[in-house]
C-alpha cells in the first residue's frame, strides 16, 4: 500500500510539473506572438483557440483520464490489450466523422464567430482531431499504471513544437511575408504538428515499455454500468472553460459591437480578453494532473483503501488553487503589464482568476462522484443549465460592462456547477471528501493574502510607475511574500496535517523549516 501511495504522489507530481512547463511555455509564447502580432493579431489567432481547446481536452486530460479508470479495471494484460485494440478503433471513427464535419462547416463557422475570413484556420485545427485515438488511448493506458512518464515527455515535447510553429508564423508576419489570416492559419496549424511528435513518443514509448499481448486466452472486459454517461461527464468537465470560451467566441464580437464598439475595436478587446486563457489553463493545471492520478485509483476493489489517500490529494489541491487564485488577483496588473506590455483589462482579468479555484473544486468533486450513476444525470443537466446561463448572463452583462461582464458570466456560469454539485451531495458530504472547515479555513487564508500583497503592490505603484521592468521587480518582491504569509496562515490555522504537507514537493523541507506537528 505504502508504495502504491509513493507511486501515486510521485506520479502526480511528474505529470503537474510538465503540465505546468507546458503552460507555463504556452503563456509565454504569447508575449511575443501579442507583441508582434499586436491584439488583433492576437485575437485572429486566439479565435479558433476553443476548437484547439476541445481536442486539447480530449488528447491530455478528459479521454486519458476515463480510459485510464478503464484500464486499472481490467483483470489481465490480455483485457488490457483488447481494450486498446476497441478504444482506438472506436475513436478513430468518431474522430474522422469529427473532421469531416468541422472541414465542411468551416465557412459557416468562421461567419458565425464575426469573421468568414477565420475559415481556413477552422480548417487547420480539425486536422488534429484525427490524433486524439492514439494520443488519448496510450496516454489512457500508461496513467492507469501510473507512469507518468510517457503522458509528460510528449506533452512538453507536443507543446514546445507547438510554439516553435507559432512564433515563426508571427516572425513572418512581422517581416511582411503573411498576412495576419494567413499568419494565423500557419500558426493553428502548429498544434497539428506538435500532436504528430507527441504521437511517435507515445507509440515508442509503448513498444519499448508496455508492448500489446497477443493471447487465446479469454479476456472479457470489465464495464462499469452507466460508463458511458461518466465518459461524457469527465470529458465534460475537465474541460469546462473551453465550452464558455467556445460561447464567448461566437457571440462576445457581436455584443461588444452592440454596445456601439466598431468591429476593430471589437477584436481588440476580445484579444484583451483572451489573455486570460493562458493563465486560467497554467491554474487549473494542478487540479487536472491530480484528477489523472485519483481516477485510476477509483476502481471499486480498492476505493476505500484509498480513499484516504484520495481525500489528502484532493485538500492539497484545492489549497494550491487557491494559493493560485488569490495571487493572480492581488497582482493582476502587473502579471497583466508585465505579459502583454500593459495594464488593459485587468480588472476583467482578475473577475475571470476566480475561475481557476471554482473549476479545480469542480474538477475533484466530478472526479471522486463519478461512479455515482444515479446522479450522474443529474450533473448533466447541471452543465447545460450552466451552458444557457453562460449566453444569458453574455447578452445581459456585455453590453453593459464589456469584457468585465464576460468575465462576470463565466465565473457566475461555473459557481451554478459548483453549487450544483454541492447541493445534491448535500446530505452525503462525506462523500466528497473535502470538510466545510477545511474549506473556509482555505478561501479565508486566500482571501486575506490577497488582501495584503494588494495593499503593498498599490504601495509599491505609487513609488513605482507600472512597467514591464518594474512590474518584474514587483513581483519579485512581492510573490515570496504572499507565499510567506500564505504558509504562516496555513499553519496557524493547521489546514493541513503532516501527511499532507508530506504530499507537496519539498514537503519534508517544509515540514522542518516551519516545524510542523
Amino acid at each position: 500500500m505504502r508504495k502504491e501511495t509513493s507511486r501515486a504522489i510521485q506520479g502526480t507530481w511528474i505529470l503537474t510539473i510538465a503540465s505546468l512547463l507546458s503552460e507555463l511555455l504556452s503563456a509565454i509564447y504569447r508575449i511575443p506572438l501579442q507583441n508582434i502580432v499586436g491584439d488583433r493579431g492576437y485575437f485572429i489567432y486566439q479565435q479558433v483557440y476553443p476548437i484547439y481547446g476541445i481536442f486539447s481536452v480530449l488528447a491530455l486530460s478528459g479521454l486519458p483520464v476515463v480510459i485510464s479508470k478503464v484500464f486499472a479495471q481490467q483483470g489481465s494484460d490480455a483485457a488490457k490489450s483488447r481494450l486498446m485494440k476497441n478504444t482506438f478503433g472506436l475513436l478513430l471513427a468518431v474522430c474522422i466523422l469529427i473532421t469531416i464535419l468541422l472541414w465542411g462547416a468551416s465557412k459557416k463557422l468562421a461567419f458565425f464567430m464575426g469573421d468568414p475570413n477565420l475559415y481556413h484556420e477552422v480548417r487547420a485545427v480539425s486536422l488534429t482531431f484525427l490524433l486524439i485515438p492514439f494520443e488519448a488511448s496510450l496516454r489512457g493506458y500508461f496513467q492507469s499504471e501510473l507512469i507518468m512518464e510517457p503522458s509528460a515527455i510528449s506533452q512538453i515535447s507536443e507543446q514546445l513544437v507547438r510554439i516553435i510553429v507559432i512564433i515563426g508564423a508571427a516572425m513572418l508576419f512581422g517581416k511582411g511575408m503573411l498576412d495576419e489570416y494567413q499568419m494565423g492559419t500557419l500558426a493553428n496549424s502548429g498544434a497539428f504538428i506538435g500532436g504528430l511528435f507527441a504521437v511517435v513518443i507515445l507509440g515508442i514509448a509503448m513498444l519499448v515499455r508496455h508492448p500489446l499481448v497477443k493471447s487465446k486466452q479469454s479476456s472479457d472486459l470489465k464495464l462499469e454500468k452507466g460508463l458511458s454517461l461518466e465518459v461524457v461527464l469527465i470529458i465534460i468537465f475537465t474541460g469546462v472553460t473551453i465550452f464558455y470560451q467556445f460561447i464567448d467566441s461566437f457571440s462576445m464580437l457581436r455584443l461588444l459591437m452592440r454596445a456601439g464598439h466598431q468591429l476593430a475595436e471589437a477584436e481588440i478587446l476580445k484579444g484583451v480578453f483572451d489573455r486570460a486563457q493562458p493563465l486560467i489553463q497554467l491554474g487549473i493545471v494542478i487540479s487536472l494532473s491530480f484528477v489523472s492520478t485519483i481516477m485510476p485509483q477509483l476502481k471499486s476493489d480498492k476505493f476505500d483503501m484509498n480513499k484516504q489517500l484520495i481525500g489528502k490529494m484532493m485538500r492539497v489541491c484545492l489549497w494550491l488553487a487557491t494559493a493560485e487564485t488569490a495571487g493572480l488577483i492581488s497582482l493582476m496588473p502587473v502579471v497583466n503589464t508585465m505579459l502583454f506590455t500593459n495594464s488593459d483589462g485587468s480588472f476583467a482579468l482578475g473577475v475571470y482568476m476566480l475561475s481557476i479555484v471554482i473549476v479545480s473544486g469542480i474538477n475533484l468533486l466530478i472526479a471522486v462522484t463519478s461512479s455515482d450513476n444515479e446522479k450522474n444525470l443529474v450533473k448533466l443537466v447541471i452543465f447545460l443549465v450552466s451552458l444557457v446561463a453562460k449566453v444569458v448572463l453574455n447578452i445581459l452583462l456585455i453590453p453593459h460592462f464589456g469584457i468585465v461582464g464576460a468575465a462576470l458570466a463565466t465565473v457566475l456560469s461555473e459557481l451554478i456547477i459548483l453549487s450544483g454539485l454541492l447541493m445534491i451531495y448535500s446530505k452525503d458530504r462525506g462523500t466528497l471528501l473535502i470538510g466545510r472547515r477545511f474549506t473556509v479555513k482555505v478561501l479565508s487564508s486566500g482571501l486575506f493574502m490577497a488582501l495584503c500583497i494588494r495593499a503593498l503592490e498599490k504601495f509599491m505603484n505609487h513609488y513605482l510607475f507600472l512597467t514591464r521592468v518594474n512590474s518584474v521587480l514587483i513581483s519579485i518582491v512581492l510573490i515570496p511574500i504572499g507565499i510567506v504569509i500564505y504558509l504562516y496562515l496555513s499553519k496557524v490555522l493547521n489546514i493541513l496535517d503532516k501527511s499532507e504537507w508530506k504530499i507537496l514537493p519539498m514537503g519534508k523541507l517544509f515540514i522542518k523549516i516551519m516545524r510542523i506537528e
